[in-house]
């Protein structure tokens, strides 16, 4: 196996509601609630521009705040009333460093529910295939989500990040040329950032990985930012953080750890302006876990926790501005309530409560470089809110007393839980068509519309391996796949044909038996279909002479023999596990289902 790759209906047109208790009454349609009017009464309004908090009145008109005053008298007929006497009301959180896996079985879906659940109305997306965007962008709109900032990523060879060995996710460059013309081909997906795993310093274990150029990391800024994004740097160590911060990244989004940050790194962060989230989440020890470890690496543990809180005081003292990024969706880092735990270890590393809620809302806007847009509940900004039973700004924790949540003004959590029922966890499938690739497409896409990619073993070493187009006696193209394998146990290479950009939208070929196609080659390989549920495989032989293999789904079994679910397909893929340092070759040509 090649492994897994894998509102308001209830809503309230009447003119008066108390949302400081449970009781919510009325009803509208879906339709109306996205354009309705709303007058946010007696508020506890957190300004995050300066920190103070004041009573007032907040208008929201067609999802952005219209007016914020201590009394507000004249409105839209029809506009929606909400008594919010008692409760605080603040912007939305932003969460600057998200990854949106499948950990512990979570779906897109299941994700934004928690975000929400969270108070988060805006958190990135650091682990996506950029093909992938327009069609994730769509999919967020059939469901209940926060806003989602899209991030291309770049990596360097045999650096941290690309260890998947996946670059259809993950740019890997070396040079300054590279860079640029990395940052160029990833233009035409829009992503709204790009962030660059720049050092490679593995936390004080034995190996550590390569880290970035630095003018490499200059060329990926400054094509960037010719577009209008932002740039975030995974740096962790001092001297990794001058380069980022030289290089003119608009944000720094780990802790550094490695040493106590000296006066030429703060200088230089402070000089280019550079924010810093640390994502202390993703970080935090428990004794348990220390406990299972070795003394010398609990006491790394330990030290880098040291060197950590050291440098937050460092640079709060300095005046560099912290933003909230957690990391959530790696390492067992829980969705939404990494957000909540990120603050109150903010404040146990030294900012104030009220300087953690401006992180989380005005500085992790400045990151995204939305600040003009969202971040503080100001006149003509987006109507991104919350509603909190308690005052955050005094004592952190009751951040975690969100009650009432709103994006765009629409309201989609009440008293904690979701305005309606959640959407489905994927895209709907659509139906297959029958001509998978047949490889004569200058643009290297399937007849899917989706960039062919090599797939091969993860780690370092790891095998190599070569995608190309060669002609066929008698005219038309046909892929050639050649790899080098690495000198490691089970290598492996396939060449991988997804069935929608990014593999993201899966495809329905029940109406199918199988999938038919031509093959040359001097070996025993694999077939993998892979599905939204599991992979299937089967065996073929191929010679030196074109033939044609007809595979049926009906053979193709996963590691526990259960069938291949064909309603819901993502790639099909060929290659094979091979010996260590073996040199393998493979032709493929017409791939489809029959």
């Amino acid at each position: 196996m090649i492994g897994n790759k894998t509102a308001l209906k209830r809503v309230f047109a009447v003119c008066c509601v108390t949302l400081g208790t449970a009781a919510l009454t009325g009803c509208a349609s879906m339709s109306s609630a996205s354009a309705e009017a709303l007058l946010i009464r007696d508020a506890d309004i957190f300004d995050v521009t300066d920190g103070s908090v004041h009573e007032g009145d907040v208008l929201v008109i067609d999802g952005r705040f219209s007016a914020v005053e201590d009394t507000i008298t004249k409105y839209p007929s029809g506009t929606r009333i909400i008594d919010a006497d008692g409760l605080a009301l603040l912007p939305g959180l932003i969460d600057v460093h998200t990854h949106w896996t499948g950990m512990n079985g979570a779906t897109r879906a299941s994700i934004a529910t928690d975000l929400l659940k969270a108070g988060v109305t805006t958190a990135t997306d650091f682990h996506s295939a950029p093909e992938s965007f327009e069609g994730k962008r769509a999919y967020h709109k059939t469901i209940q989500s926060p806003h989602v900032f899209y991030a291309a990523r770049i990596g360097v060879p045999y650096g941290h990040g690309t260890e998947w060995g996946d670059e259809h996710i993950t740019k890997v460059v070396f040079s300054a040329r590279e860079g640029q013309a990395a940052v160029e081909s990833l233009l035409p997906y829009k992503p709204d950032a790009i962030k660059v795993f720049a050092d490679g310093w593995r936390y004080g274990g034995v190996v550590n990985l390569t880290s970035i150029n630095e003018d490499a990391l200059e060329a990926v800024v400054d094509t960037a930012s010719a577009s209008g994004l932002p740039v975030f740097s995974h740096t962790v160590t001092v001297e990794g953080g001058k380069i980022a911060a030289e290089g003119g990244v608009t944000a720094i989004v780990h802790a550094i750890q490695d040493a106590d940050a000296d006066e030429e790194l703060v200088s230089l962060m402070q000089e280019h302006d550079v924010l810093y989230s640390p994502t202390l989440t993703v970080y935090e020890p428990f004794e348990h876990e220390l406990a299972e470890m070795s003394k010398v690496s609990a006491a790394m543990v330990l030290y880098r926790q040291e060197r950590s809180r050291a440098n937050m005081r460092t640079f709060l003292d300095a005046g560099i501005r912290v933003a909230l990024g957690t990391d959530q969706g790696i390492d067992n880092n829980p969705f939404g309530e990494a957000d909540l735990r990120e603050l109150e270890l903010m404040v146990d590393f030294g900012l104030t409560p009220a300087e953690a809620l401006q992180a989380a809302t005005r500085n992790s806007a400045a990151v995204l470089k939305l600040e003009e847009d969202r971040g503080s509940i100001e006149a003509g900004k987006r109507a991104d809110f919350i509603l909190v039973d308690g005052h955050p700004w005094d004592s952190i924790s009751e951040i975690r007393n969100v009650k009432h949540v709103f994006v765009d003004g629409v309201q989609v959590v009440a008293d904690g839980q979701l305005t309606k029922p959640q959407g489905s966890g994927r895209p709907s499938a659509t139906p297959a068509q029958s001509v998978i690739d047949d490889f004569e497409a200058d643009d290297l896409t399937t007849k899917y519309g989706a960039r062919r990619f090599k797939t091969y073993d993860a780690g370092l070493p790891r095998s190599e391996v070569m995608l190309g187009r060669v002609e066929r006696i008698g005219g038309g193209k046909a892929l050639h796949m050649s790899a080098m394998m690495a000198l490691k146990d089970d290598p492996f290479a396939f060449a991988t044909l997804p069935l929608s950009p990014g593999e993201f939208v899966p495809v329905d070929a029940s109406a199918f038996t199988g999938v038919r196609f031509e093959a040359r080659g001097s070996d025993t390989y694999d077939i993998i279909l892979s599905s939204t549920s599991g992979e299937g495989e089967h065996s073929f032989v191929a010679g030196p002479e074109w033939k044609t293999v007809e595979i049926s789904f009906a053979s193709l079994q996963g590691e526990d023999g259960a069938p291949l679910n064909v309603s819901e397909l993502l790639d099909v893929s060929f290659g094979m596990h091979a010996q260590a340092d073996q040199s393998v070759w493979l032709e493929i040509d017409n791939v489809e289902f029959y």
